[in-house]
């Protein structure tokens, strides 16, 4: 009787045993899985952070690309209002060679 109670406590022990087994298996598994999920989200952030870096620096150089055109056009009006200056002076200088050289009729009442 002794060692059939023996036995069945050894049973019991054993039927115990392999509950916290499958209970421990089931539990890493539940952590495994969350581990699993928790890496595809941060992956999902790192990549959300990457595109919106990516976005900002497009938009930087996009500013950049904008304010070199601004500046050459600028420059070209620049370029174009002196030349402009420059033929008006030209056309002043001789204009005032030409008065000199032949001074205009004097107008006007003679007497």
């Amino acid at each position: 009787a002794e060692a059939a109670a023996g036995e069945a406590a050894a049973a019991r022990e054993a039927r115990e045993a392999a509950a916290a087994a499958h209970k421990a298996r089931f539990e890493a598994g539940q952590a495994l899985a969350a581990e699993k999920k928790a890496r595809r989200e941060a992956e999902r952030r790192a990549r959300d952070a990457e595109a919106a870096l990516s976005a900002q620096a497009a938009e930087a150089a996009a500013e950049r690309a904008a304010a070199a055109a601004a500046l050459e056009v600028a420059r070209a009006e620049a370029i174009a209002a002196a030349q402009q200056a420059d033929s008006a002076q030209q056309g002043a200088a001789q204009e005032a060679a030409r008065s000199a050289r032949d001074p205009p009729p004097v107008s006007g009442g003679g007497g």
